[in-house]
Formats: structure tokens, C-alpha cells, sequence
């Protein structure tokens, strides 16, 4: 008998979440949380934080996004693995296509205490998985690629920006927080399936180069 592998199993629990996840959010379960959440991260505004909360959702955002991506472009093509960009490209396009199918199905309306102008519908965040995605394959890719003194800080780096992003989504009114965990569980099983690919490859790559080394 094949045995499964662990990331199937993974991929169950965090579908079976975001299932139920979003039955509490249909039927009004989890609206006591989210306003008590809100009420409690408000708490925190200051000049200074919504200044630097403000860059951090705008980074986020598409233009922020495609400002990102243009400048991480350049970077893995200077390095000379813009083919592993494809994984980032990959990520990022998937998760906005989902958040934009799920946004128009569930149609939750955003948080009346919002004091940004955001359109469009609140469940999933969008903002908060195009971080994830991005920041998020990155670190898949740092952790695989980068050896030395610059692979820790930018592991910490990325993770900090991710969990920046979903607070300042929450932290603006412009989402929920199940919201954002409703797309941290989503961008997380995009994150585990596209990790198996990259495994798959750089496998490949390295049987290939051993073979190669051995032919010599």
C-alpha cells in the first residue's frame, strides 16, 4: 500500500478549517470575536503606527504588489535563478484569482468601522494572502537557495511583513480578522502544494548535476 505523504494530510486539516471557518462566518458566529479582536487592536493607534501600518498594507495592495514583484524580478535575474521566479509568479496570480471567486460567492460586506476607503467584498483578505504568497515563496526559496549570514534576517524579514500585513488589514477596519485567517489558511495550502513542486525540481536538478559531475 502507498503510503500518503504528510502534506496531504496538511492540506486536509487546513481545507477542513477554512470550510468551517467560513460556515461561522456565513451564519454570524464569529462576529463577537472579530469586533471584540478589532476593539483591542485599535487600542494601538498612534500617529506613528498608522503611518508605518499605512506603507505596509499599501505594499500589499496591487500596485504594491507589481512594485514588488518588479523589484524581486530583478534581483533573482541579477542572481541568475529568474527561473525559480516563476514559483513567486505562480503563487501570487493563484491567490488572486481564488480571493476574487470566494470574494463574489460568500459576499461579506466590510467592517462598518472601517476608516479607509477599500471597496469590494471583505471575505477572504486579499491584501493578506498576496503578502503571504509573496513574502511567503520567498521564504520557501530563501530557505532552499541562500546559505550564510543574510538567510536568517531575511526569513525573519518576510514573516514579520506577513503577519504586519494581516494586522494592518484589521487594524484599518478594512477587514476582519477572520478575514485574515480565513486567507492565512488558503495561502498556506497554496504555500505547502508549490513547496512539493520546488522539491520535485531542485531534486531533479541536483540528481541531474550529480550525474553530470559523474559523466566528467
Amino acid at each position: 500500500m502507498k503510503k500518503i505523504r504528510k502534506e496531504y494530510y496538511f492540506i486536509a486539516i487546513l481545507l477542513m478549517l477554512f470550510i468551517l471557518l467560513t460556515i461561522f462566518v456565513i451564519n454570524g458566529k464569529v462576529d463577537i470575536i472579530d469586533e471584540g479582536f478589532f476593539n483591542n487592536v485599535i487600542k494601538l493607534k498612534g500617529n506613528g503606527i498608522t503611518k508605518f501600518l499605512y506603507v505596509i498594507t499599501n505594499l500589499a495592495s496591487t500596485a504594491g504588489i507589481f512594485a514588488l514583484l518588479g523589484i524581486t524580478s530583478v534581483i533573482f535575474l541579477k542572481h541568475k535563478a529568474f527561473s525559480d521566479f516563476k514559483y513567486v509568479i505562480a503563487n501570487v496570480s493563484i491567490g488572486v484569482v481564488l480571493m476574487q471567486v470566494l470574494k463574489n460567492i460568500i459576499k461579506r460586506v466590510r467592517p462598518s468601522w472601517k476608516w479607509i476607503v477599500q471597496g469590494g467584498f471583505s471575505y477572504p483578505s486579499g491584501h493578506t494572502i498576496s503578502a503571504l504568497l509573496l513574502y511567503g515563496t520567498l521564504m520557501l526559496l530563501v530557505y532552499k537557495k541562500v546559505h550564510g549570514k543574510f538567510r536568517k534576517p531575511l526569513l525573519i524579514c518576510f514573516s514579520l511583513m506577513i503577519i504586519l500585513t494581516g494586522l494592518s488589514r484589521i487594524y484599518f477596519g478594512a477587514h476582519y480578522l477572520t478575514d485574515v485567517v480565513a486567507s492565512l489558511i488558503l495561502g498556506s495550502i497554496i504555500l505547502i502544494i508549490s513547496n512539493m513542486f520546488m522539491n520535485k525540481e531542485f531534486n531533479n536538478d541536483k540528481n541531474k548535476d550529480r550525474k553530470t559531475i559523474q559523466a566528467k
